[in-house]
C-alpha cells in the first residue's frame, strides 16, 4: 500500500473537535501570558504586595482575607522563575498540540495526551491533599477529553490494523 495513502487514511481517522482545539488554545495561551506575567511583574507585585499587606494589618490585625493571602502569595511570587518557566512550557506545549489538531496530525493528540499524562499524578496529588470540586472537574475534563482524542475504543482500533495488515499483503 502507498505510504501517503496509508498517512491520508490514518489522518481521515484522526477526529477532533472545534471545542476541544478552542479549550486547548484558551488555557495554552492563558498559561502563557499568566507566565510571562509572573516573570515579568513577580518582584515587583511581591513588593506592592508586602506593602499592601502591612497597610491593612495595621488598619484591622484580624483580617481573614490578609491571613490567608500571607500563606500563597509570597509562596508563588518568591518562586516566580520556576513557575513562570513551568507556565510557559505548558502554555506552548497546549498550543502546540491545539495547531497539531487543526492541522490533523497525528503528533497534536500525542503531545495533548502527553502533557495530561505528565501533569495527572501531580493533579491527582494536588486534590487529595486539598479536595476541591473545581479541581475535580478540571482532572475529569482533561481525562475525558485524552480519551476522546485517543477514540478509547481499543477492540475497533485493533481490528483496523489486523485488516490494514492483510490488505497490504
Amino acid at each position: 500500500m502507498n505510504p501517503a495513502r496509508l498517512e491520508a487514511g490514518l489522518e481521515q481517522e484522526l477526529h477532533v473537535s472545534w471545542y476541544i482545539v478552542a479549550y486547548k488554545l484558551v488555557t495554552g495561551f492563558l498559561e502563557l501570558l499568566f507566565g510571562l506575567g509572573i516573570l515579568i511583574v513577580g518582584p515587583q507585585a511581591l513588593q506592592a504586595y508586602r506593602r499592601l499587606v502591612s497597610q491593612e494589618l495595621l488598619e484591622s490585625p484580624r483580617d481573614l482575607l490578609v491571613i490567608v493571602s500571607q500563606r500563597i502569595v509570597p509562596y508563588v511570587l518568591s518562586r516566580h522563575y520556576s513557575l513562570s518557566v513551568f507556565l510557559i512550557l505548558l502554555g506552548l506545549a497546549k498550543i502546540a498540540g491545539a495547531i497539531g489538531l487543526i492541522y490533523r496530525k497525528n503528533w497534536g493528540v500525542d503531545l495533548l495526551i502527553g502533557v495530561t499524562l505528565l501533569l495527572l499524578p501531580f493533579q491527582l496529588f494536588n486534590l487529595t491533599v486539598r479536595h476541591s470540586l473545581p479541581d475535580l472537574f478540571y482532572i475529569l475534563l482533561g481525562l475525558f477529553i485524552a480519551m476522546y482524542l485517543i477514540n478509547f475504543n481499543p477492540r475497533a482500533y485493533s481490528e483496523k490494523i489486523i485488516r490494514h495488515i492483510r490488505r497490504s499483503r
